[in-house]
């Protein structure tokens, strides 16, 4: 009997050994390193010698450290690069890869690597667009799995101008090809959405709900598996459950691959919630992007019932019913404690305030009121231009994301209201040029209403007419053209560009850095709201040049009372270091009594239209009429521009 049972046992083990996974392609390289360095889950990674076959870059940078908060000795050492670097491997096995680039911003005496601007991308696919660690000192791993079909795969390194990027560690290991099938569920309209296999993902989260860290020490793939807690909302309607690993069934071949064991054997349930109402459900937040689609993976094991057929629950997605009357039991086949998981595909449309997934008993009534998850991974998919970060592919191409009739409203749209904001700062100008009794005459408003008259909707569907072009003309002579193929992908278009930074809550990138600092973040953004509304694709929900200039006058108003409120802090710190330095006053009269002239703005000269070279076409033009306005700013700021401003027809 013990015979037979040390003959079973040798045989299990050699069954798992054989079905273990075996990587074909497993490049594991930690960057600037002298010496070989082993990973905590006992991966070996080449050092800079091992590995400079791989490299092709003009910079020899490397740094490293003694010690520091890293999860692992690869990411003690890194490559700084100033100019375009590529490393390139020669894949014995194409297919899917996972593809991880480890960053620490490694403190040296030649750069800030906190602040370090830079682009990743491979052959096919943009991974990361102006990166950078936004000053922050914490280790970052980004974790890619691409189906990658030539055998020779690159990694680029691209440094934005002034800046430089980095590298701590990188690997490049093929993935099983059965990770994902190429036919899942779309969350909404139901149904089966083909053609997976074709896109590229990021991973984003992968947790472990339930249960506690799970490294790659524990993950034959190498993955990271987070606990759950910072996602669930309401932590009191959860409940934790886990029982010991090896009571697990893996019911097929690939399943360990899919997650270890370790994922299925934790598990959270509803709570005893001491509520009237049981029928609540479990949620998990996270954020995610609103421009990009994405794949859910849900995670199963059924290791709190008693009996078959005792739980059914519902699953929703963004508050979209994924799963109805799930019963796991008959799913896997009348067993308890079967892993088993559920893919899903969330359209980008359903992405805009994030990603939530909740449980909940099922709405059939049937069964205990219960749900579970066990395991929960969110990826993002590439986008039509093959990119996971950003709206321009690796050759340049550009998400149309509407067609070609959105891509050309928005890029007359945002011109048109780019010339509204040159407005904005020509009515500065005029405003300071106003006569003493201007409030007893008129409005902003009813000053430049004019120029449009009446309630026609900004850019409205006949509006693509000479007239309208002229007006896009005259804007391109006050500021950059709309679409510029010599400016770095990103930016050949104006609209697209501007309203990328906008989303990201970082307008300070588009306006003029001699601006920075001088505008009023409160106007600012009340212009860019308005720079939005003015791109809807559809003529209905544009507003009206009325409504425009109203919202230009409001951001007028906001910058002016910030600018008053500098000038009056100004002189309050002058009059203060004149009253706290009687000696220096006495001992520099001339400097004090210059003092008032400088602090007080109101008094002070300013230059008028017809003392510049452009006297003959002001004069041309009514004093108090748009078309003024915008070519005493014209004149002022050095402009030659494309044709005056066009009469209202």
């Amino acid at each position: 009997m013990a015979i037979l049972l040390v003959l079973f046992y040798t045989f299990s083990a050699s069954t798992i050994a054989f079905s273990a996974f075996v990587p074909a392609d497993n490049f594991l390289i930690d960057c600037g390193a002298d010496k070989a360095v082993t990973n905590i889950d006992g991966r070996i990674f080449k050092t800079e010698e091992e590995s400079k076959q791989f490299l092709q870059a003009k910079d020899e940078i490397k740094v490293s450290v003694e010690k520091a908060d890293v999860p692992s000795p690869v990411d003690l050492s890194g490559r700084i690069f100033v100019q375009e670097a590529t490393y390139s491997f020669h894949l014995s096995q194409p297919g899917w890869h996972w593809v991880r680039l480890h960053f620490y911003p490694l403190k040296n005496d030649q750069f800030d690597l906190s602040i370090a601007t830079f682009s990743v991308s491979t052959n096919k696919y943009v991974l990361l667009h102006s990166f950078n660690m936004d000053n922050a000192t914490n280790y970052v791993m980004k974790e890619y799995l691409l189906n990658v079909t030539e055998e020779q795969f690159s990694i680029k390194f691209v440094p934005m101008k002034k800046s430089a990027a980095f590298i701590n560690a990188i690997e490049v290991v093929s993935a099983p090809d059965a990770w994902v099938d190429d036919t899942v569920d779309n969350l909404y309209p139901a149904g089966k959405i083909t053609g997976i296999t074709t896109y590229a993902y990021q991973t984003l989260y992968r947790l472990n709900v339930g249960g506690p860290l799970i490294t790659s020490v524990n993950d034959s793939l190498g993955r990271t598996w987070t606990p759950d807690d910072s996602y669930l909302l309401s932590k009191n309607l959860a409940n934790k459950v886990s029982v010991p690993p090896n009571l697990i069934k893996d019911p097929g071949e690939l399943t360990p691959l899919i997650a270890p064991r370790t994922v299925y054997a934790s598990v959270v349930e509803m709570a005893d919630a001491h509520t009237n109402n049981p029928r609540f459900n479990v949620t998990w937040k996270f954020k995610a992007e609103p421009a990009f689609g994405y794949l859910i993976r849900l995670h199963f094991c059924d290791i709190v019932s008693k009996v078959l057929s005792t739980l059914y629950f519902d699953v929703y997605i963004n508050g979209k019913i994924a799963l109805s009357d799930l019963d796991l039991s008959h799913d896997m086949e009348n067993q308890l404690a079967a892993a088993t998981y559920k893919d899903f595909v969330v359209n980008a449309s359903f992405m805009s305030d994030g990603l939530t997934v909740q449980i909940g008993p099922s709405a059939s009534a049937r069964g205990d009121l219960n749900a579970i998850l066990n395991g929960l991974e969110v990826l993002k998919m590439s986008n039509s231009v093959d990119s996971l970060d950003g709206e321009f592919g690796v050759d340049g191409t550009e998400v149309e994301s509407g067609g070609k009739t959105r891509t050309a409203v928005a890029t007359i749209g945002f011109a048109m209201m780019f010339a509204g904001f040159v407005g904005l700062g020509a009515m500065a100008i005029k405003w300071h040029r106003r006569p003493q009794d201007w409030q007893k005459r008129n409005s902003f408003s009813s000053w430049l209403l004019p120029l449009h008259a009446g309630d026609t909707s900004f850019m409205s569907k006949n509006s693509m007419g000479s007239h309208k072009t002229n007006l896009y003309s005259s804007a391109m002579g006050l500021g950059r053209p709309a679409l510029n193929p010599a400016l770095p992908r990103e930016q050949v278009n104006l609209a697209d560009w501007a309203m990328q930074w906008k989303r990201k809550g970082m307008l300070d990138k588009i306006i003029d850095p001699l601006l920075v600092g001088s505008v009023n973040p409160e106007s600012m953004k009340k212009f860019a709201e308005a720079a939005e509304k003015c791109l809807a694709e559809h003529g209905v929900d544009r507003p009206t040049m009325g409504d425009v200039l109203w919202n230009l006058e409001s951001a007028l108003q906001l910058q002016e009372a910030f600018s008053h409120g500098k000038v009056d802090q100004d002189e309050t710190k002058t009059v203060a270091i004149v009253d706290a330095s009687p000696a220096t006053v006495d001992a520099s009269p001339a400097i004090v009594s210059a003092a008032p002239a400088t602090t007080t703005s109101d008094t002070r000269p300013v230059s008028h239209p017809e003392e510049n070279n452009t006297l003959a076409q002001v004069q041309a033009t009514d004093e108090h009429s748009g078309t003024a306005i915008f070519t005493q700013f014209a004149s002022l700021s050095g402009s030659s521009g494309g044709g005056g401003f066009p009469a209202s027809s």
